[in-house]
């Protein structure tokens, strides 16, 4: 980044033609529009305002931001690069109403000061928190949940790991019960007055399962909040694919395998199959490599499959360039072949 200069979001029909752009813009299907730090001209802010754009974020001279606006910033920062996580036919509908029911969330001062507090003490496990938040709000609608509950899915899970920044003053007093950051946080979320009670419950209980083999608890099933395991297979799928810190655990694909692999065990089957229903980890149109060192273009989704699309194999060598037939592979039809 330019010394001097820190990344702000503006609303489109603010920006002025020079402005400096402060991240990468992407299209639904993931595709890079403008690369960071391009000068906007008056054509590219016309051809952003026909893809649907209506901020953006540009560099500006350093200033000192409020907690709202510090929340805002990184919210849309990720809500633009993560849009495209949703399948097609949903993404519209669905990318409006989940910036709709954030928007409304984040107004409330209580949630502003705890997301800045996250957000100055660790960006990264910001960002967690709000890829978490992104795909269980998603996940919550793809179930039928209305606003409010929906509301309450996006409270708790961008307080869900705040136990990880808040002092160790609220570490639980019996030392029996463990003092990890799930007690720090909820006990942190019981002082706070005007927050949802469910943000609480989420804090302390995001890491149990369904047999009782999760904690710091132990708990089983019948003892869970409904929600939580929304919010904890969210929280799961991005701890064993995030790229923040160093590289991930697993590939999309191999984590869903797994997640798979322990339900219903520990995870939600009803909140697990409505995960792989609404997001796509590969957009169509995206090139990928394929574990037998192959690469293709993905050019159709199976329904409830996000890891298993179909590909149209990309010819390597010189025979296969001439004269010989496209290649397409059905991956969840063929089990021998997954996506790296």
């Amino acid at each position: 980044m330019v010394v001097g200069l820190e990344t702000k979001y503006v609303r489109l029909k603010d920006v002025m033609p020079g402005s400096l752009l402060g991240e990468e813009i992407f299209s639904l299907d993931g595709q890079v529009l403008l690369k960071k730090g391009v000068s906007l001209t008056t054509v590219h802010l016309k051809r952003l305002k026909q893809f649907g754009i209506d901020t953006l974020p540009l560099l500006v001279p350093l200033s000192q931001q409020s907690a709202e606006e510090t929340v805002f910033c990184a919210h849309t920062r990720f809500y633009m690069s993560n849009q495209h996580l949703l399948v097609e036919e949903k993404s519209l509908i669905w990318n409006a109403k989940l910036k709709e029911i954030f928007t409304l969330v984040l107004q409330q001062t209580e949630m502003q000061d705890s997301l800045a507090l996250l957000n100055r003490k660790d960006e990264s496990l910001y960002q967690h928190s709000l890829t978490v938040a992104f795909l269980s709000t998603a996940i919550g609608m793809e179930n039928g949940l209305n606003e409010e509950p929906l509301k309450r899915v996006v409270r708790a899970a961008l307080l869900h790991d705040i136990g990880k920044v808040v002092s160790e003053n609220y570490n639980e007093g019996n030392e029996a019960l463990g003092n990890d950051h799930t007690w720090r946080g909820y006990n942190y979320l019981q002082t706070q007055r005007n927050l949802d009670p469910l943000a609480s419950i989420v804090a302390l209980s995001h890491h149990e399962s369904l047999d009782g083999s999760g904690y710091p608890r132990g708990i089983k099933a019948n003892f869970l909040h409904e929600l939580t395991q929304t919010i904890a297979i969210a929280n799961v799928f991005d701890r064993l694919t995030n790229q923040r810190k160093k590289k991930p655990l697993m590939s999309f694909a191999k984590a869903l395998e797994f997640m798979l692999a322990f339900a219903p065990k520990r995870y939600s089957s009803l909140c697990l199959s409505a995960f792989m229903m609404c997001v796509t980890f590969f957009p169509t149109g995206s090139q990928v490599r394929l574990s037998n060192g192959n690469y293709g273009v993905v050019v159709a989704q199976n329904k409830g499959l996000p890891h298993r699309p179909i590909v149209t194999m990309i010819p390597q060598g010189i025979a296969e360039r001439h004269g010989q037939a496209v290649k397409k592979v059905d991956l969840a039809k063929d089990y021998t072949l997954f996506i790296h």
